[in-house]
């Protein structure tokens, strides 16, 4: 299963409220989580375009979110 689909829906709707004003970063984001099947699978610097598009609710709140992606990630998927 690809990571996109292991992402919490409420995390996919607040990307795409971006996808108008910044297009071409939503659909670096969106690709990014098409073609990896882990969150571990992402660079860095991909992650951190992921998260600089994220509300701040959705944001890492500790080195454990950052590390493994539990903000974002829906709970059967989270560590």
């Amino acid at each position: 299963m690809k990571l996109i689909n292991k992402i919490k829906p409420e995390v996919l709707d607040a990307l795409e409220e971006s996808k108008i004003r910044y297009s071409a970063s939503y659909r670096s984001i969106i690709a990014s989580l098409t073609d990896v099947y882990r969150y571990k699978d992402l660079t860095i610097d991909q992650i951190q375009t992921l998260i600089c598009f994220l509300p701040t609710k959705f944001k890492p709140q500790c080195d454990m979110d950052w590390y493994y992606g539990d903000n974002i990630l829906s709970k059967e998927y989270q560590l």
